[in-house]
């Protein structure tokens, strides 16, 4: 096998309901199983790919070359840091971040690193000889659950929570086998569907996870100038029952019915909402939640338990409504095979 190519070939397993539900990923480890495929070029947004590059880097049981003898574990890292949009939009957007992280309200390091070593257990305990089980990668939901309420933080627009170098990383790389793994699966859907027009799914890296960011950024505002009208009135007033008649019971309706503005807003340093003007304001908080959602460690971890949400649930019910009454179907597990090459990394040009 040549180092400037690599032959993914690998067995996604998955339960029957409305939409297929994936449970396992499997390598084929044996040449025999890649010799009965014919190996093609991936798919053209390279979900096929990603999934197992992602995968074969997260999986310390796969680097072996006794496993998988025709996968070069060094040329598959660079494989898939050259191919995956969302570890080269996270590297983009890291400045930005990085700009809010050093004023945003910090989480306490005890309780992240609490929450980093209990995610690399529950990451590690999912490998296998042979793959990923995927049943046991949900148990990171509990485990964010765990960290919110002990912390008082949500996860959602958070720039304060912050994991080891090699950690993020390895969330980078679940996240990318989870996304494309979806992808495959609506790719399969797509297949078998009668008229693409009305029955088609679709994945976007944005709209998936923060569906309405304008909607957010009105009701942000709304909830600022509470607080910036109230805060004086706080300060002046004598008579604290006023507080508890009226202001905190408004500050809690904003948190229960405009869950996502109120976190934007208590979320970010203060300097950076007093440092714009009512239209900059607008645009600066629509922008900062993407910046959030791809370069963010917290905005990574959302998309995770989103995507394991879907796993648990049904991808109908987290992502893809309109078939949510659609019967259940039996469904075929997916046969992934394969060919990566080194021009594939360079856009058709081979490294000298």
């Amino acid at each position: 096998m040549k180092k400037d190519k690599i032959q993914l070939g690998y067995e996604v397993i998955v339960e029957n309901g409305p939409v297929a539900k994936p449970v396992a990923l499997e390598f084929w480890k044996s040449p025999a199983d890649h010799d009965k495929w014919t190996h093609t070029t991936p798919f053209k947004y390279m979900a096929d790919a990603l999934v197992g590059l992602s995968v074969f880097k997260l999986n310390e049981f796969l680097k072996s070359p006794l496993v998988c003898p025709r996968l070069n574990y060094n040329f598959c890292a660079e494989a898939w840091r050259a191919l995956d949009p969302h570890f080269e939009l996270f590297q983009r957007t890291a400045a930005r971040v990085n700009s809010l992280k050093e004023f945003a309200p910090k989480a306490d390091a005890k309780e992240a690193e609490i929450l980093e070593n209990s995610l690399r257990d529950i990451i590690t305990h999912a490998q296998k000889p042979w793959g990923l089980d995927l049943k046991e990668i949900i148990a990171i939901i509990d485990a964010v659950s765990h960290f919110e309420n002990k912390s008082g933080k949500h996860l959602i627009y958070n720039f304060g929570l912050s994991f080891s170098k090699d950690f993020t990383e390895k969330l980078l790389e679940l996240f990318s086998c989870l996304f494309h793994l979806r992808a495959l699966v609506a790719l399969d859907h797509n297949a078998h569907t009668q008229d693409a027009t009305f029955e088609a799914v679709k994945v976007d890296a944005i709209s998936d996870y923060l569906p309405k960011p304008d909607y957010v950024v009105h009701d942000a505002l709304l909830y600022l100038n509470f607080k910036r009208l109230s805060h004086p009135f706080a300060q002046q007033r004598g008579d604290v029952r006023m507080d508890k008649l009226l202001v905190s019971p408004l500050q809690k309706a904003f948190e229960q019915h405009t869950h996502n503005a109120y976190w934007l807003v208590e979320q970010l340093p203060k300097n950076f909402l007093n440092s714009f003007n009512q239209a900059e304001l607008e645009e600066a908080l629509y922008l900062v939640q993407t910046d959030w959602l791809l370069g963010s460690e917290a905005g990574v971890l959302f998309k995770i338990r989103e995507e394991l949400y879907g796993l648990e649930y049904g991808y109908e019910k987290i992502f893809w409504h309109d078939l949510e009454n659609k019967p259940h179907s039996p469904a075929s597990n997916l046969s992934i095979c394969c060919e990566i090459e080194e021009q594939d990394l360079f856009g058709g040009h081979s490294a000298a």
